[in-house]
């Protein structure tokens, strides 16, 4: 078991430069929402949203450390994602059930493709 500073130099120098990069705008925009929700009631929409959020970091950082788990997590939430957008017709649920910034999230998968062959 690693420790954490183990866990953050494997995360910042690891990968290319930009996947750290695009790991701390995930956390920034993580603590972003969970300050944004924090004098409000939490309901099930906010939750879904904190779920999407949380996913999408997590998976991120799996990434960062170049491990296979956190790529195929990152890639599915994103299809997940792009195949709600398109499927989903009331625009309640659209707004609810999709991430705010899918189309960002694509173009990192992306990224993750191009430099797949480095993960483990």
């Amino acid at each position: 078991m690693r420790d954490i500073k183990t866990i953050f130099k494997d995360l910042t120098s690891k990968p290319p430069l930009m996947f750290p990069l695009v790991g701390l705008f995930h956390i920034l925009w993580l603590l972003w929402v969970l300050v944004s929700l924090r004098g409000e009631h939490i309901g099930w929409e906010e939750m879904v949203r904190l779920g999407w959020i949380v996913g999408y970091t997590i998976f991120w950082l799996g990434s960062c450390d170049l491990r296979k788990w956190g790529a195929w997590g990152y890639m599915a939430l994103t299809l997940l994602d792009a195949i709600l957008f398109l499927t989903l017709k009331d625009p309640y649920y659209k707004v609810i059930f999709i991430s705010s910034l899918f189309l960002i999230d694509g173009v990192f998968s992306f990224f993750i493709l191009f430099f797949y062959k480095r993960f483990r």
